[in-house]
């Protein structure tokens, strides 16, 4: 290497700034929202919903334009949905300022999570604002939403009269801002920084 009075000769600083924005490029590549699948094209189909406040919800059309983190539990759950609802808030606050993405949770028990019970449930977690909403709907169009996002859930005990616990998948959903699920995550178990990079990817 060719070296002048202890600085690099311009044609080695050439290369060297070749190689910086090629590196650059390949950084701004690799982390572009090419990177992750299309797994269900929500974007031509609407979900008749309410939130915790009875409000009708147009799902997902009614949040065109944001990227959602969308986490499906019921209430009733004693182990897995609080750590999934948790680690949505972890989330959200470190996404305090961004204004493109917003949180949604779904119940797939619309029989018992009335918007009364989402609201308290939603409480109790210290959530409120308009860009966290609670849906429930009827049961034939959660079912269909459902099944869309590729959750499963069953009766796992008890009986259907109100005192019953539910075996379902555990999964959080990343929807881009055109209505597209872009990545499915083992909801209760993966690190958010994994989650921050994809939305990252997403506004590349």
């Amino acid at each position: 290497m060719k070296v002048s009075g202890g600085f690099l000769s311009l044609p080695v600083q050439r290369v060297c700034s070749l190689l910086s924005a090629l590196l650059i490029l390949a950084l701004l590549t690799a982390c572009s929202s090419d990177d992750l699948p299309v797994y269900e094209d929500l974007s031509e189909t609407t979900f008749e919903l309410v939130d915790q406040d009875s409000t009708r919800v147009e799902f997902p059309q009614a949040y065109r334009g944001d990227i959602l983190i969308v986490g499906a539990i019921y209430t009733q759950c004693p182990d897995v949905c609080p750590l999934i609802t948790g680690k949505m808030d972890e989330i959200r606050r470190q996404l305090e300022n961004r204004s493109d993405v917003r949180f949604v949770t779904v119940t797939f028990d619309p029989r018992r999570d009335t918007p009364s019970r989402l609201a308290s449930y939603r409480s109790a977690f210290g959530i409120d604002g308009p860009r966290w909403p609670f849906l429930t709907g009827t049961p034939k169009t959660i079912d269909s939403l459902m099944s869309r996002l590729n959750i499963k859930s069953e009766i796992a005990s008890g009986d259907t009269t109100g005192t019953y616990f539910i075996d379902h998948t555990d999964q959080i959903t990343l929807i881009d801002d055109s209505g597209r699920v872009r990545y499915r995550y083992h909801g209760s178990g993966t690190p958010p920084a994994l989650i921050l990079e994809d939305i990252n990817k997403l506004r590349s």
